[in-house]
Parts: C-alpha cells; structure tokens; sequence
C-alpha cells in the first residue's frame, strides 16, 4: 500500500506553528532570508499568478530587477508583496506543490503573517491593517444610532439603495 504521508500524497497539507513567542520570529534579518527563500521558490513555480495581488506585485518586483531574480529585490520591498496578501490561505491549501511535508517548507501565509506582524511591531502598518484589527473599536462605532439612522436613510436613498 502507498505511503500518502509524504510529498506528492493525497493528505493535506501539514502546517506547522507560527512560533511567534519564540525569538527569532522577530528576527528581521532572519524573516528577510525566509523571505527571500520562499520568493525564489515562488519565482521559478509562479503557479499561483491567479490568486491574490500578492503574487503578481512579487513577480513584478523581480522581473524589473536589473538581475530579473530575487537578489535583484531591495529588501525594502519585500513587505510591498505582503501589503498585497489577505491571508486567505489559498496559495497553501489549493496551488502550491511545495508545502509541508515537501522537504522545501513552503508556508507563504504564515511567511506573510510574520511579516504583517512586524511591520506592525515596528509601527509601519497600513491604516487598512490598523482598522481591520480594531475590532472593538469598529463594533462600538458602527453600533451607535447615529450610525444606524445614517444608514437606513442611505439605504432607503435609490441611488445608493442600489449600490449595496
């Protein structure tokens, strides 16, 4: 009987933990070789073009290098891929041949969380981030009445009703 336990099975992918409480997940210059690993692998695979932003602003990032590989990225650039993910997982569960148990580890959510987080650490969120992470904030305002009567008015409004 086959073993499907291993690459090329027909078992889900393995994910392993974040590992956020250790220190090297903050280690920026480490986060930038895994960066840089994970984008190689991507670069020469680039299966998964179709899926989110992410990936076609990473293959931009390289084919516009004066080198067309990733060493031709400035560093500083790498969290603009990251900007572009929403983490939903679909590189990892549906396209990509390389995640866990093949032996080169792939976890590009996990590699984009990481950088997300500390990005975030370091002040240098985007706004969007901000926000979508303020879940109190945002479920205290949008549950005034102000709000509500704004809303409905609008809604009743044919021109926005339609919009919505």
């Amino acid at each position: 009987m086959p073993d499907h336990s291993r690459e090329g099975g027909l078992n889900a992918p393995i994910r392993h933990p974040l590992k956020q409480n250790e220190p090297k997940f903050w280690d920026e210059n480490d986060l930038n070789q895994e960066l840089a690993r994970v984008y190689d692998i991507c670069h020469t695979c680039r299966r998964c073009v179709s899926l989110c932003n992410a990936f076609p602003t990473l293959f931009d990032l390289i084919d516009e290098s004066e080198t067309m590989e990733v060493d031709g990225v400035d560093v500083a650039d790498y969290k603009k891929v990251a900007d572009q993910c929403y983490l939903c997982d679909l590189c990892y569960l549906s396209k990509c041949p390389y995640v866990p148990p093949h032996e080169w580890d792939v976890d590009f959510p996990h590699l984009m969380l990481r950088t997300k987080a500390i990005n975030f650490k370091k002040g240098e969120s985007k706004f969007r981030d901000n926000l979508i992470t303020s879940t109190d904030m945002i479920g205290k305002t949008l549950s005034l009445p102000i709000i509500n009567s704004v809303a409905n008015t609008a809604k009743k409004n044919p021109k926005i009703g339609r919009a919505g």
